[in-house]
């Protein structure tokens, strides 16, 4: 019995850091955090940037998880939820050191990928216009046994597809409307504006990322604008069109059905 006891605390241990660890965010309906009973001392914290203070429906974010001080991060759970709700909001996918999970009658989300990273990075694309806030809920422990745990909860509000950003180049007014109809078959419409003169483009890619269509490109003066999106030729899916206007970019989101 002294050499069992033992043994099962070194197992408790490693296990407690293992990546495959889901459902343990910290949000509304899941299990808890990630981080168990064994861990909580130490120094460090898990730190989180990219996400927004206030998001534009559809327009996707790069979330990056760091470390102030400390052990390299052992293992993290993040989601996003609707206000304080169990409900998902907007689509999460996995980029450098992430990996999705999902777990039925828990939640789904974005968790290292590996144990002790220093940085790792997902996407987070908002839901549409009407969703109001958002919260990502983030646990996470550093280092062995005695490393630190961290709780992160961000609350992101509800912006509008049309605001003023200023840039090098000053401010510049630029909105991109919800494609319509949506879903389509086999075309759609697409209506922007823009503040000021620009050269911009339109164009539309696949979730992959691979581009599929130029709706516009070249120098425009300030107005409003519509332009037509055929998808005769493209098979039913999601897809993302996204307007650059000088420095600035707005991406939105259309679903082509067959």
């Amino acid at each position: 019995m002294r050499i069992l006891v033992p043994l099962f605390v070194l197992l408790f241990s490693t296990a407690a850091a293992k990546p495959s660890y889901t459902a343990y965010s910290g949000a509304a309906g899941s299990k808890g955090t990630c981080a168990s009973s064994c861990h909580g001392s130490g120094t460090g914290t898990i730190t989180v940037s990219g996400f927004p203070a206030t998001y534009i429906p559809g327009t996707t974010y790069t979330v990056t998880v760091g470390h102030s001080g400390g052990s390299a991060i052992s293992n993290f759970n993040a989601s996003t939820r609707k206000g304080t709700s169990s409900s998902a909001a907007g689509t999460i996918a996995a980029g450098s050191g992430t990996a999705l999970y999902s777990v039925s009658g828990y939640e789904s989300g974005v968790r290292s990928s590996s144990n002790n990273v220093n940085t790792a990075a997902f996407s987070w694309t908002a839901p549409a216009a009407g969703t109001g806030n958002v919260t990502l809920y983030l646990s996470g422990s550093q280092g062995s046994k005695s490393g630190p745990n961290t709780k992160v909860v961000l609350t992101a509000a509800e912006g509008s597809a049309s605001e003023v950003r200023t840039g090098p180049s000053g401010p510049q007014s630029i909105s991109l409307a919800q494609n319509y109809p949506n879903p389509f078959n086999p075309a759609t419409t697409v209506r922007y504006s823009i503040g000021s003169a620009s050269y911009v483009t339109i164009g539309v890619t696949d979730l992959l990322g691979r581009n599929v269509a130029m709706l516009a490109e070249g120098r425009m003066e300030p107005g409003e604008y519509s332009v037509r999106f055929d998808g005769t030729s493209l098979p039913a899916g999601v897809y993302r069109y996204r307007l650059t206007a000088g420095e600035f970019t707005i991406t939105r989101k259309m679903v082509l059905v067959k």
